[in-house]
């Protein structure tokens, strides 16, 4: 650990540096009701979603990733200046109507030290070693640094059949920001890096906090959950310390508040917010694009399409979301989902598939729902207590519908249900649990 600092040191002023140019940016898509812990979390998704587009902005303009990051980042500082000016005063009361002095109360001061522990906690998980993981190894990290060493994108990740393993379907956001991190500091260092998801987890708790209390929940309730939420060891471990389950966790927070609040018409940049959070989980995992057809699903059976909001929801949803996924077929090729045998959806097959569902539910409830059971219970006793709200209801639904999606996409794996199950089911909904605590905390009390 003697020799980290000083790479940690870097990383954080990079991170920390895109968070303050990203907040710059971020008056763009919240109004002045929005608090500064909201306002920071959306901050730091804008500028890692800068970082992250500037390695490909480079390679198609032939600049060197440093400069063309530089360049983003004098830009985005220009911008937020001009916003800045432009909504001056309406800004500054925002900030002063935030949401930190509630952080001060008596349940704040009982509260906030079960959250340090748990950001503590995941901290020492994270950056105890050098991001470790098989997934990491094999197609995070693997594809981050084949993109830094050659200073491009080859097509051998795409069509070279010995790189199967690292899964050339999968979106590219995050190999991308590992490889932009790596062009601003100059060299690979995953372990220095590994600091991008303690901070990813900050932005998590500010983000459900920040949502939670403009959306008139009580800070005793906003804290719990963000508490909860912090020492939640199944999906902040040392495991999942350089994959994409904790920024999918994040970015998923995102669209469901944004979609919400877009629902309910909350403010006018709810739109905004939404199709830069489906961007965000469409460019993460694959997962994404079920998180928006399921947000897509609940524009239209929550509101009904007629309804100007479901229009513009959907809109938000659908457009960045088919543009990124037909972006990628055409410079990628058509690839198959290495996992998946999508044959099995065919009509002539459905007496095969048919089995699959029933095994993929009973492995599903084998191996991850009955040993689960208490902490399954403890969430149906809170949303049981909670009264209903429709942001809260929404939410809920969104993340049953994601868990659903889980569950069943096992049917069509190609080594069998029972495999897919036991290797991921845990794990991507582990990935639900800021989007499953905001729907409880939303429903549990709202202030009068």
């Amino acid at each position: 650990m003697e020799g980290l600092w000083r790479p940690l040191a870097e990383v954080a002023v990079i991170l920390l540096a895109g968070a303050a140019i990203g907040c710059g940016l971020a008056g763009a898509f919240l109004t002045a009701a929005a608090g500064r812990t909201e306002r920071a979390a959306w901050g730091f998704a804008i500028g890692l979603a800068l970082l992250a587009a500037s390695a490909p902005l480079a390679f198609a303009a032939r600049r060197p990733p440093r400069e063309m990051a530089l360049l983003l980042g004098a830009l985005a500082v220009g911008g937020a200046f001009l916003l800045r000016h432009r909504r001056g005063k309406d800004a500054a009361q925002g900030r002063r109507r935030g949401g930190v002095r509630a952080l001060l109360t008596r349940p704040g001061i009982l509260l906030l030290p079960l959250v340090a522990f748990g950001a503590a906690v995941f901290a020492l998980r994270a950056l105890t070693e050098p991001m470790w993981s098989n997934d990491y190894i094999a197609i995070w990290g693997f594809k981050g640094k084949t993109i830094f060493g050659a200073g491009g994108v080859p097509r051998r990740l795409f069509a070279d059949p010995a790189l199967g393993f690292s899964h050339p379907e999968y979106p590219l956001g995050l190999p991308f920001l590992y490889a932009s991190l790596s062009f601003l500091l100059g060299r690979w260092d995953d372990h220095a890096m590994a600091l991008l998801f303690p901070f990813l987890q900050a932005a998590t708790l500010l983000a459900l906090f920040g949502w939670l209390r403009r959306r008139g929940v009580t800070p005793t309730i906003a804290l719990f959950a963000a508490a909860l939420l912090a020492n939640f060891g199944p999906l902040y471990s040392a495991l999942h310390t350089g994959m994409g389950d904790i920024p999918f966790a994040f970015v998923s927070l995102l669209f469901g508040t944004a979609l919400v609040d877009a629902l309910d018409q909350i403010d006018p940049m709810a739109v905004r917010r939404l199709a830069l959070a489906t961007v965000l989980a469409v460019s993460t995992k694959n997962e994404g694009t079920l998180l928006a057809a399921a947000g897509a699903f609940l524009c239209l059976a929550s509101r009904g399409w007629a309804r100007r909001a479901s229009r513009g929801a959907a809109a938000a949803i659908v457009a960045p979301a088919v543009s990124l996924l037909l972006a990628g077929r055409l410079w990628k090729g058509a690839l198959p989902l290495r996992d998946f045998d999508l044959a099995l959806l065919g009509p002539t097959l459905i007496l095969e598939l048919l089995p699959r569902v029933a095994e993929a539910i009973h492995t599903a409830f084998r191996e991850v729902i009955l040993p689960s059971w208490p902490g399954l219970l403890c969430i149906a006793v809170l949303i049981a207590a909670g009264r209903s709200a429709p942001a809260g209801n929404r939410l809920l639904a969104l993340a049953i519908l994601c868990c659903l999606a889980y569950l069943l996409a096992p049917s069509l794996a190609a080594l069998g249900p029972d495999w897919l199950i036991r290797t991921s089911f845990a794990r991507t909904v582990c990935a639900l649990a800021p989007l499953a605590a905001a729907a409880i905390a939303s429903r549990l009390k709202i202030e009068g």
